[in-house]
């Protein structure tokens, strides 16, 4: 079956975070192979399931439906901290605290 933004998008989330699809399914309340089929694009999740994807991996449900290259070039008109926010949010988990990390150390050096 022919791979979806969709399909790819949490594909490329899950690994990203470092979750396992029956790490994900638990997460989400369903099988395993319910989600395996939503990676495969064998099925459509769905709209609370896309919600609940969106919330776990704090990605907003345009970027996971539309893709980063259709989200991305809207945001390039949206407000920089929008533009920063959906960038953050896009990160795994110990990138995000990586960025806060360089984030608190540049306020440092800049108080200085």
């Amino acid at each position: 079956m022919k791979q979806t933004i969709l399909s790819s998008t949490i594909r490329t989330l899950r690994k990203k975070s470092g979750f396992t699809q029956e790490e994900v399914s638990n997460k989400l309340n369903i099988q395993r192979q319910t989600y395996c089929n939503y990676e495969n694009a064998c099925r459509i999740p769905p709209l609370e399931i896309i919600i609940a994807l969106s919330k776990l991996y704090q990605v907003s449900v345009d970027y996971l439906v539309l893709g980063a290259d259709a989200v991305n070039s809207k945001s390039k008109k949206a407000p920089l901290k929008d533009r920063l926010y959906d960038e953050f949010s896009s990160l795994s988990k110990g990138a995000q605290k990586e960025v806060i990390d360089f984030i608190r150390f540049k306020k440092l050096i800049q108080n200085d």
